[in-house]
Order: structure tokens, then C-alpha cells, then sequence
């Protein structure tokens, strides 16, 4: 099989059974900042001397005169799958037979850990008298996180360090120095790096500039070790990464604890509003017969939904998840406060508001890639008949949706794809 170049271009289409004249008058569309014409994803570079300064306080940063260099560290995993090309003489060209190698010997390596964390990901391990430290970053985002047993490995608890990787810092698993510096303090060497181009979206990737090869960061670990509720999530990752109250381990006060909650910031709620919008997002299977959210129309029966609900047929194009993930949630940024109401199937989902997301977007160049939902906006001409716009990064529609005797009936007015 012969590679394929693939060119990425934006190609945005109108659905051909739309017509100019089914998109209703929507004022409140138009002018609103949360419909996806007015989201914006732009990220600002930093300067040189913005990279050095430690992003928080319990950071501090020293230079070496000799250090570990980034251009030695080996990734095994990459190393192996080379050598076995290499071995058994695969032919370059043939891309679904480097895909099924890829991944066979990738699922192996990641299938050994140490401390449930499994090896490739981790950076850097260390013993004091009976507690363990492994610093590891997530499969998912590159983020840094640190794994403390206090009892020899018998138990774990992980802690999201409020770092992430390029995000100004590559952490070296070569590092020189012991994990631990003392009973307080974890140190690691690391590159500083900025951005100095974001990726345009889709294409070319983000290009990134080595401020500084010689670091040594030192960690306090009191802020990284802090959970105030002890719901098993640090206070850092509530605060930067969750948005959920690190005072209280049920954000929503619905008797599901945060840990656990599909939707850890709102209680759910079932009604005709909430349910036309589950239909719409898990619309991947038919919700009656011979209809889904991919065709150009659909009815949502509400009479017959929670039957129709009950077990659908989900295909998610999410990562698997990975059990050293802290937290495996997936980000939605919304202003509708019925679609914020939602019961999420297979999977966890953070949804933030508009506000949430400008403060969201800082902590990393990767939390830019944010799928947008916009508020169900009402015709101006229509009663019972709204517009509802959606952006996933990779899909975008436009729905018009008119309350009817069944339920709603939803029709597919534009649609673009990248």
C-alpha cells in the first residue's frame, strides 16, 4: 500500500437537501458572543523572559554548569518499534502494516507498570525511607503528574503538578539528581521552551524555540499535595483543570461524588430540553429507526426516548482511556445552561462556560482544541423553533429544530468538515 500525502484544507459545504429559505430570522444568533462565529481560539506567544519565570510560587529554578542533554534521552518504545521494522525488512510504503506493528507493540510496553503507571510514560522514580514518588505525564494533553505511595507501594494517590509538557517546560527523564531532594521537595532537570508559533488549525503543528537547556526545578510538594476536600483530586487540577470546587468532593450537591460523577459541575435534568440535546450529541445511533444526527433530518420521539436511550449503540473517536489519567474527562465549552444538564453516556464530561474557557485556554496551547456548543437560540419568526450551532474541532453543523407532536424534529442546515 502506497502512502498517502494527506492535504488538509477546510472544506465547508452546505447539505444539499438545506435551502436558503429553512434557515429562520435568528437575531440572537447573530449578534451573540457565544455562537461559533464569534469563538475564538487565538493563543498569544510569550516572551523569553516571560518562559523563565516559574509559573507558581512553590517552583523555584536553578542553572547547571553541567547537565543531562534532551537529544540523549531514548524513547524504548520508538526504539523498539524501529528495530523490529528494521529486523523483519518492513516495507516503508506500507503504512496499514506499520500502523498494526505500531500499535501491538506500543499496547505490550504499555501493559507493564510500575505503581499502575505504565513505564513508558514515566519520567522519573524515587524511594525516601517509605515513600515512592514516580513523576509521569498523562497520554492525554502531556500532563505532568506525580505519583506518592507513603506505604511502599501498597497504596497510591496521584497528583496533578500544574504542569504540562512545552507548556514552558520539557522534563528529562535523564535527569542527574535523585527524584527526591529532601521529605519536602521533588527536583527534575528540564528544557525551557516557548511557543513561538501556535499550529494553524488543521495543519502544521505548533514550532517551538529551547530558551534554556540547563534547568533544575525544585517542587514544593505542600501546594501539589494539597486536597482540601479529599476527594482524590488536588486542588490544582480542580482549580485549573476542572473548574469543580476543591472545598466540597460533590461540586453539584447530587450525592455523586466528583471522583465518580459523569458530570461533576451540574446535576442532570430530564426534560424535553435536555433530552433533544443528548439525542444531538450522542447522535452516532439511530434514535428512532432509519434516523441519526448524520442525515440531513431526524426526530427526536420523545415518547418512546427512554427506551430509545436506554442502550445505544455509541461510537466514540475519544483515546482509550489510560489508567494512570488522573482524571479522563472530556472538555466542552458551552454557554447553554440544558446542555450544561445533560447526562454524558460513556464518558465524563467538564463543561465550561465561556468564561471558564478564556481562564481554561492559559494553562496550555492543547486545551485550545475545545469542542463549542452553542445556546439553543429562538426564531425570530418561528415559534417553537431555535438554531443551534456546534463546533467538534474536526465537524461543524448548524441545526434547525421545531418542536412537533412526537418530540422535535431536527433538520441539518449547514455542515462544514476538516
Amino acid at each position: 500500500m502506497k502512502k498517502i500525502i494527506f492535504l488538509f484544507i477546510i472544506v465547508v459545504y452546505t447539505i444539499s437537501s438545506a435551502q436558503e429559505s429553512e434557515i429562520c430570522k435568528c437575531s440572537l444568533l447573530t449578534k451573540s458572543e457565544d455562537s461559533i462565529k464569534k469563538f475564538s481560539n487565538n493563543v498569544a506567544t510569550i516572551s523569553k523572559k516571560e518562559a523563565l519565570r516559574p509559573p507558581f510560587d512553590f517552583i523555584s529554578i536553578k542553572y547547571l554548569k553541567s547537565y543531562a542533554k534532551s537529544e540523549d534521552v531514548v524513547d524504548s518504545v520508538d526504539l523498539k518499534i524501529k528495530s523490529f521494522l528494521n529486523i523483519k525488512k518492513i516495507d516503508n510504503d506500507d503504512d496499514y502494516l506499520h500502523y498494526k506493528i505500531t500499535d501491538s507493540i506500543e499496547k505490550a510496553e504499555f501493559s507493564k507498570t510500575f505503581g499502575n503507571i505504565p513505564k513508558p510514560l514515566i519520567i522519573k522514580s524515587g524511594k525516601l525511607n517509605y515513600s515512592i514518588a514516580i513523576l509521569y505525564f498523562s497520554n492525554y494533553k502531556s500532563k505532568y503528574y506525580l505519583a506518592l505511595s507513603t506505604d511502599e507501594g501498597k497504596t497510591w494517590k496521584n497528583y496533578y503538578t500544574g504542569l504540562v509538557r512545552k507548556f514552558n517546560y520539557i522534563l528529562k527523564s535523564n535527569s542527574q539528581f535523585p527524584l527526591w531532594k529532601d521529605s519536602e521537595h521533588i527536583q527534575i532537570e528540564a528544557d525551557i521552551v516557548r511557543m513561538i508559533k501556535p499550529m494553524t488549525f488543521p495543519g502544521l503543528k505548533e514550532e517551538f524555540e529551547t530558551v534554556k537547556k540547563n534547568a533544575l526545578l525544585t517542587l514544593h510538594l505542600k501546594e501539589i499535595l494539597k486536597d482540601s476536600d479529599n476527594d482524590g483530586f488536588n486542588d490544582l487540577e480542580e482549580e485549573l483543570e476542572l473548574f469543580t470546587n476543591p472545598l466540597s468532593d460533590d461540586t453539584d450537591h447530587d450525592g455523586i461524588p466528583d471522583y465518580e460523577d459523569p458530570n461533576p459541575k451540574y446535576k442532570s435534568v430530564n426534560n424535553d430540553f435536555t433530552k433533544l440535546l443528548q439525542a444531538i450529541m450522542y447522535g452516532d445511533y439511530p434514535v428512532v429507526e432509519n434516523s441519526d444526527v448524520r442525515q440531513s433530518e431526524f426526530i427526536v420521539n420523545l415518547e418512546t426516548f427512554e427506551k430509545d436511550f436506554n442502550n445505544p449503540a455509541i461510537f466514540f473517536h475519544g483515546q482509550e482511556t489510560k489508567f494512570s489519567d488522573s482524571f479522563n474527562f472530556s472538555v466542552i465549552v458551552t454557554d447553554n445552561q440544558s446542555f450544561k444538564q445533560i447526562t454524558p453516556v460513556g464518558q465524563k464530561i467538564i463543561f465550561l462556560t465561556s468564561e471558564e474557557f478564556s481562564r481554561y485556554k492559559k494553562n496550555s496551547f492543547m486545551n485550545l482544541y475545545t469542542p463549542n456548543y452553542s445556546k439553543l437560540f429562538p426564531c425570530d419568526d418561528a415559534s417553537d423553533t431555535y438554531l443551534f450551532v456546534t463546533d467538534n474541532l474536526w465537524i461543524g453543523r448548524t441545526y434547525l429544530i421545531k418542536r412537533i407532536p412526537q418530540g422535535w424534529l431536527i433538520k441539518t442546515v449547514s455542515s462544514w468538515q476538516s
